[in-house]
């Protein structure tokens, strides 16, 4: 069967019950084996914020990879690790042109989607059908083709072509890592080319471990969305996350409707901000956005010199935030104590030390309390 894999791994957890017992009463049962708890994670970690403006917060990839291109997974199990990660949203986007295993997985480009598809039915994550159209990274670069139809019509001998019938078929295109292989982030000719002709919908500000803040300016100067992927080819390792003290990176993505047509709407509207390395980057309205519905304020005493504030962050994401000469951190579903002087004012001057508007630049946003 194709879904083995994840078969196994949904049996796992339906099971989790009768392995306890059987643990429980291991050495009543046979005294000459005992068994122990199972190695496979079996809990999701659940991603929580409040809606934005009346819009879900959906965190997504959009740039993974699996054995059918240069990865070293099954499909099933990048769903797999995606769900027990939070995700909401996934992207299998396997290279059309690099495909080193090709010699043992006879198939055609949307294979690795068609795998995934049942195992992300039975969990209800969101599958995006998507490809990578990979060419030389210092002329031409990588690009992503989300909400395909086919990918085996995209994977044509000219890089303009293959973008194009992409389009063609209704995709959202973003520039992959900019930055990456090369001395310096800079635009080349042949993006310049699809600028102008309207080609490219969004890019990567974050790619796996790179940030590119030059990246963010030409985000917001052309009108792009967004985004923070994992370009995953191995293993996204939750321990070493866990140890680093931050989260998988992500897109969060504001959508009307929590569905892959939700999704789509939301991407062409712009509205999404990165997140990586307790980092976020947006556009500055779509931050200011995000941060009135994660942060609230609460005066809780004043001595007549001083207002003490608590300052509470009701989402996963992290913030850096600088009142004065004073910087607090505030982690996910945390609250801080503020102060500052006492005056007739109803909101602090505050600079989110972490959250990106542009190049260079963080963002200045006031905080009101009540």
């Amino acid at each position: 069967m194709k879904n083995t894999p994840f078969i196994a791994f949904l049996l796992a957890v339906v099971c989790t019950g009768v392995v306890n017992f059987q643990q429980l009463n291991a050495q009543d049962l046979n005294p000459n084996k005992v068994t122990y708890p199972s190695y496979q994670t079996e809990s999701r970690t659940n991603i929580v914020y409040p809606k934005v403006s009346g819009l879900t917060v959906l965190s997504c990839d959009f740039h993974t990879h699996t054995m059918f291109s240069d990865g070293l997974v099954w499909p099933t199990q990048r769903v797999a690790e995606a769900w027990l990660g939070g995700m909401d949203a996934l992207a299998i986007t396997d290279h059309i042109e690099y495909r080193p295993y090709r010699q043992y997985t006879n198939n055609d480009h949307n294979t690795s989607h068609e795998i995934a598809k049942p195992a992300a039915a039975h969990t209800g994550l969101i599958l995006i059908k998507g490809t990578e159209i990979t060419r030389t990274q210092r002329t031409i670069g990588h690009f992503n083709a989300l909400f395909i139809e086919d990918a085996n019509k995209i994977a044509v001998d000219d890089p303009k072509e293959s973008i194009k019938e992409a389009k063609r078929q209704g995709a959202f295109v973003m520039w992959n890592h900019p930055g990456w292989a090369v001395d310096s982030t800079y635009i080349k000719d042949f993006q310049a080319d699809l600028f102008k002709d309207g080609l490219i919908d969004g890019i990567e500000v974050y790619n796996n471990t790179e940030f590119y803040p030059r990246v963010l300016s030409w985000a917001i100067d052309k009108n792009l969305a967004i985004i923070a992927t994992t370009d995953v080819h191995g293993y996204v390792e939750s321990g070493t996350l866990q140890k680093n003290g931050v989260q998988r990176p992500v897109t969060l993505v504001l959508v009307k409707e929590n569905s892959a047509k939700g999704i789509r709407e939301a991407l062409d509207s712009r509205m999404t901000l990165a997140f990586f390395q307790n980092i976020l980057a947006a556009r500055e309205d779509v931050a200011k956005m995000f941060v009135d519905a994660n942060i609230t304020a609460k005066k809780v005493h004043s001595d007549g010199k001083t207002i003490f504030i608590n300052v509470t962050n009701n989402g996963s994401a992290h913030y850096e935030m600088q009142s004065g000469n004073k910087l607090y951190t505030i982690p996910a579903l945390s609250s801080v104590i503020v102060t500052t002087p006492e005056t007739d004012k109803k909101f602090i001057n505050v600079n989110f030390k972490n959250i990106y508007i542009y190049e260079n630049k963080t963002l200045a946003h006031d905080l009101y309390f009540n």
